[in-house]
């Protein structure tokens, strides 16, 4: 039997350490990077859904005596709603209620998805935020 002091130490010792290093390195960047677009179809996801939220809370406070399509305080109430939902990401949503006719209240939002990778490796990043959503207004018979 021969011990484990006298052996020849081959020239293998330590060659695992750079491909595991490798191996982190590569898993870590695409972790990184599937996290990154996770972030921004989330951010696409509660957008829409906060959107869908003001029309919706515009559509219903609308009266057939109205003068506008969009009554100030049922839009101001609605933009306060949709920036609340989204939290800190709300403030820098743009808010577009031009679309919006007598039959329908239709709010488009555009927003820069959040991202936390530098300019550098983001590219171009994710496609800008930009949704339109409407909502029918129910008509009193």
């Amino acid at each position: 039997m021969r011990s484990r002091r006298g052996s020849k130490a081959g020239s293998d010792t330590g060659a695992g350490l750079i491909s595991t290093i490798s191996g982190l390195l590569v898993f870590l960047a695409l972790l990184l990077f599937a996290t990154q677009t996770l972030i921004a179809l989330y951010a696409r996801s509660a957008t829409t859904s906060a959107a869908y939220e003001g029309a919706r809370l515009v559509a219903g406070a609308r009266t057939p005596h109205d003068v506008s399509p969009i009554p100030d305080e049922a839009r101001v109430h609605a933009e306060s709603t949709v920036r609340s939902q989204l939290g800190a990401f709300g403030n820098r949503i743009e808010l577009d209620w031009s679309s919006t006719t007598w039959d329908t209240v239709a709010l488009t939002v555009r927003a820069r998805p959040p991202g936390f990778l530098w300019d550098s490796l983001k590219g171009s990043g994710a496609p800008r935020i930009e949704q339109t959503v409407r909502v029918r207004v129910e008509q009193m018979q």
